[in-house]
């Protein structure tokens, strides 16, 4: 079999190399990405081309002149069927999203994927799927909107050993608990104007309960330590209860509340210890001074010592910053394959401890 023009790598000017691309799920995120990959300020190398949505007809009619234009289908199979390299799943939660990844990996298309759910859950055997078929999964997306983490530990950090994860990774409940700092306003409140703000969906539960959150952390645990671990394992504190006093409380002490994710592993005793939760952190750290969509975190690793990122964790823009670096990355290098991780069990999975507890609220 000849290699196609997305087996060879390579980089040369001319529409025959462009890299092709759809998108599956035209909500925020897809609609974001949507609009960069067709505006004023073209990307090199990349042609979107393909647009599939349940509700392509009533989309399609809503859209800029050259989003309209392209080839739209609510019939996913009419995008495996076309000659488009790399699909961009955007849809929410985990069915039929995950059957949709790997029905497009099967196909021949490397897919670049938002979902949290889809690679927290079936991460592992997905990427595994994509080396066997020659194609890539990537997902930066899927963790810290515009703050590149998924990218800092599997490549940035693979020479070290991370020893330790802190990190604010829900922009909503960032919204909402910074909010009630700064007006004092109630949890209720701040949830109305982060809804109206575009900043959190009708139902926020999943968000503020650390259910979000904690897909995320079990991602990156995979990442960093090599290990799985279930989103449910992880032990989760909701935030859904905090009150405007104790952000008083917190200011008394020298600090505020955020939700933190939090994973410790200890590798000579395969001990893990990952938790959720509203958490006290002191003035003048790196925690206390994000505000509003924003994520942040800090690595400790045995030989770099500690690493801090920050940037924009919610919204269309942002996620499709990172979408568009993740095509980007398979676009400069076509026939890469990836090996997929080796992950295995932790032997001790534990919680929130005594020492923890006295900083969560």
């Amino acid at each position: 079999m000849g290699l196609n023009s997305f087996q060879t790598s390579g980089n040369s000017p001319g529409d025959a190399n462009r890299c092709h691309v759809g998108i599956l799920g035209m909500g925020t995120v897809g609609t974001a990405v949507a609009r960069r990959l067709t505006g004023s300020d073209p990307i090199p190398h990349l042609q979107l081309t393909h647009i599939c949505d349940r509700r392509a007809r009533d989309k399609q009619a809503r859209q800029p002149d050259a989003v309209a234009r392209l080839t739209w289908t609510d019939r996913f199979d009419d995008l495996l069927a076309s000659d488009i390299d790399i699909i961009i799943e955007t849809i929410p939660g985990s069915e039929p999203a995950v059957d949709y990844v790997r029905a497009a990996l099967l196909a021949g298309k490397s897919v670049v994927t938002s979902n949290k759910s889809v690679i927290a859950h079936h991460g592992e055997k997905l990427l595994a799927l994509a080396e066997r078929q020659g194609r890539q999964l990537r997902f930066e997306g899927a963790v810290g909107g515009a703050m590149p983490i998924v990218r800092a530990l599997g490549d940035g950090l693979a020479g070290d050993h991370v020893l330790k994860l802190q990190a604010i990774l829900n922009g909503t409940s960032n919204v909402v608990l910074s909010r009630m700092e700064a007006t004092g306003c109630s949890l209720d409140e701040a949830i109305a104007e982060a809804c109206a703000s575009g900043f959190a969906e009708s139902d926020p539960s999943e968000d503020l309960d650390g259910v979000d959150a904690a897909a995320k952390l079990a991602i990156l645990c995979g990442l960093a330590f090599g290990v799985r671990v279930a989103p449910a394992a992880i032990d989760t504190r909701t935030t859904s209860r905090i009150a405007p006093t104790a952000f008083a409380k917190a200011k008394l002490r020298g600090g505020t509340i955020r939700q933190i994710a939090h994973a410790a592993f200890d590798r000579a005793q395969r001990r893990l210890e990952a938790w959720v939760a509203p958490t006290f952190v002191p003035s003048g750290t790196l925690f206390s001074t994000i505000h509003g969509p924003m994520n942040a975190a800090i690595i400790s690793c045995a030989y770099a010592g500690d690493l801090m990122l920050s940037g924009q964790g919610a919204g269309g823009d942002a996620s499709a910053v990172a979408i568009i670096a993740d095509v980007l990355a398979i676009a400069r290098d076509r026939a890469a394959i990836v090996p997929a991780p080796v992950l295995t069990p932790v032997k001790d999975l534990q919680g929130l401890s005594d020492s923890s507890i006295a900083e969560a609220v």
